[in-house]
């Protein structure tokens, strides 16, 4: 496939080539990332509120805010800073102050009925918000104002066909420079790779052109097109160099792939437990024996089923190579930190230097295990190496990323019983996935939907800690003793993840769930010393200035062609 040419973007404020240096030294919370939507405002606040002594300040938080609202021209918070940005020195396209100015002015309007998008929102039934958006998209008074709290909910409808047809019934009442945006959108996270990447590259550059690079790389990634997606990030890049996911993902998409053979019998186990979900787990293992395991060892542990889940694993055993499947079953369930240190102890499984857990929910890509392997190898002090995590259910929205500490006084306790220390940046939750995420590099935890455990690690750091029981922050307080050990966590967002379920946080829906989850936080509270949290937040920051730093300059360096 040809590569693309470069894109045109509209300039935006430069605020100096050595600006990331200056400001990690500064805040080194810059290091964390780019994307996530509070951390980013708090950023540019501060910024902002340097004054007309530094420019170069002014400069970046306008370039951030640019990017940030292009991507979510509905989102009221980023807008409002993006004026006040341009009301200190104006520098947007006169197409974009439009955009900008008509999507301030779409605030939602009560309906005659009473009737708000939050709670048709919050009551999860797909059908009533079909209807809802039906009735709002005639409203031509008042559609702008409509679709705006409803567009990101449009956009996942399950019906990808009847979400296109509710999107077009909006945009014929709005103005075609907005309408482009939206349908952009829509088809780079529903439609094909294919029929998205025209739309994306036919947007308007000076309105749109950051979020059109942005998503022209990650689709042309998608069709295979690893130049044409470089030559999109960097364009982007050169407008923002001080954006960290850009930095790191245009350091990804530099690095050439070499082939990679398939794992040995000696190289890993994969491990997997499971608990009353057997045709979930079924599915799982059928998909799992399609991916390119190699020699590894398949283990998987029935936690105390009642449901017909050894059915299922006497079926699976036929889905791997003679000798290379291993089922075990308890007559109860033990929890999940229990299960992985059962499934840790055996024999077959201590055999073998690297060990993988897999949900029994998850579905990794075909190479994942070889890719991640490849990782480990190349980051031989790694205690554990993740990927990315995402919804399984389109448009594959992400769940996790790679996990990283704020300072303590920059979090927001929510447990007065207790003085909190523990605070986990949680960059790209439902956030969707442009592969600004899809990158390599150190970090203190990472999800334990799908990761590689260095057998050297457990041996130095210990296993997982059965007080997490049934399950909640066992993977993160394990990663902790593991960093503190040194064996630092290793995230390589290019391996991705389907996962049939959120986040177990994301799944309490009762008073004694939500209580667990906050008393096994107490128990990692409890877990860590005030000196060995300090040491952490610390070190973890360090370790991402310095892995940032040495990106940003591999990629001063970096030629390409016609340079």
């Amino acid at each position: 496939m040809a590569t693309a040419s470069r894109l045109v973007i509209s300039p935006v404020p430069d605020p100096g080539p050595d600006f990331l240096a200056r400001i990690l030294e500064a805040i080194p919370v810059w290091a964390l990332t780019s994307e996530e939507r509070e951390l980013r405002l708090s950023l540019c606040r501060v910024l902002l509120g340097q004054g007309a002594d530094r420019p170069d300040c002014l400069a970046a938080a306008q370039g951030l805010l640019a990017l940030a609202f292009q991507e979510e021209p509905f989102d009221a918070a980023t807008a409002v800073l993006l004026e006040t940005a341009e009301a200190a020195r104006p520098f947007l396209h006169p197409k974009a102050v439009a955009m900008l100015r008509l999507l301030r002015s779409a605030v939602v309007a009560p309906t005659p009925e009473d009737v708000r998008f939050e709670d048709i929102q919050a009551a999860g039934d797909a059908d009533l918000l079909v209807r809802y958006l039906a009735v709002a998209a005639k409203d031509r008074g008042n559609a702008l104002s409509r679709l705006a709290p409803a567009f990101s909910s449009l956009v996942r409808l399950p019906d990808a066909a009847l979400a296109g047809e509710m999107l077009e019934a909006f945009v014929a009442g709005l103005p075609p420079l907005l309408g482009g945006r939206l349908r952009a959108e829509f088809a780079c996270l529903r439609l094909p790779p294919a029929t998205a990447l025209p739309l994306v590259e036919g947007l308007d550059a000076e309105a749109w052109g950051l979020y059109a690079a942005v998503a022209a790389s990650h689709l042309r990634e998608r069709l295979g097109d690893r130049e044409g997606a470089l030559d999109a990030c960097l364009a982007v890049r050169g407008r923002l160099p001080h954006h960290v996911n850009l930095t790191l993902r245009a350091h990804a998409l530099a690095m050439p792939r070499r082939p990679l053979g398939d794992p040995g019998p000696d190289a890993a186990a994969v491990c997997l437990y499971s608990l009353n979900k057997a045709d979930l787990l079924r599915e799982c293992l059928a998909h799992l024996a399609t991916t390119r395991l190699g020699g590894a060892l398949v283990a998987v542990l029935d936690n105390g089923s009642t449901d017909h889940t050894p059915d299922v694993l006497a079926e699976a055993a036929g889905f791997f190579p003679e000798g290379r499947f291993l089922p075990v079953r308890l007559p109860v369930n033990v929890g999940a930190p229990g299960a992985r240190n059962w499934l840790l102890s055996l024999p077959e499984v201590k055999a073998r230097p690297h060990v993988a857990f897999v949900d029994d929910d998850a579905f990794p890509e075909a190479d994942w295990l070889v890719r991640l392997l490849d990782t480990a190898a190349r980051y031989p002090e790694a205690g554990v190496v993740g990927c990315a995590i995402a919804d399984r259910t389109p448009p594959g929205d992400l769940q996790s990323a790679d996990y990283n500490l704020f300072p303590p006084q920059m979090g927001r306790p929510g447990l007065p019983e207790i003085t909190e220390r523990i605070f986990v940046c949680d960059a790209c939750r439902l956030l969707p996935d442009y592969g600004l995420f899809a990158y390599t590099r150190p970090c203190l935890s990472v999800s334990g939907c799908c990761h590689l455990l260095s057998r050297a690690a457990i041996a130095a750091a210990g296993p997982f800690d059965i007080r997490f029981n049934p399950t909640q922050f066992d993977d993160l307080e394990r990663d902790i003793r593991s960093w503190l050990a040194g064996y630092p966590a290793v995230y390589d967002g290019t391996v991705r993840v389907a996962h049939q379920q959120a986040s177990s946080l994301a799944k309490a829906q009762t008073p004694a769930q939500t209580a667990h989850i906050l008393g096994n936080k107490i128990k990692l509270e409890s877990s860590v010393s005030d000196a060995d949290v300090e040491r952490l937040w610390r070190e973890n920051l360090a370790v991402l200035r310095q892995d940032l730093l040495g990106k940003d300059e591999a990629l001063r360096c970096l030629r390409r062609p016609g340079e």
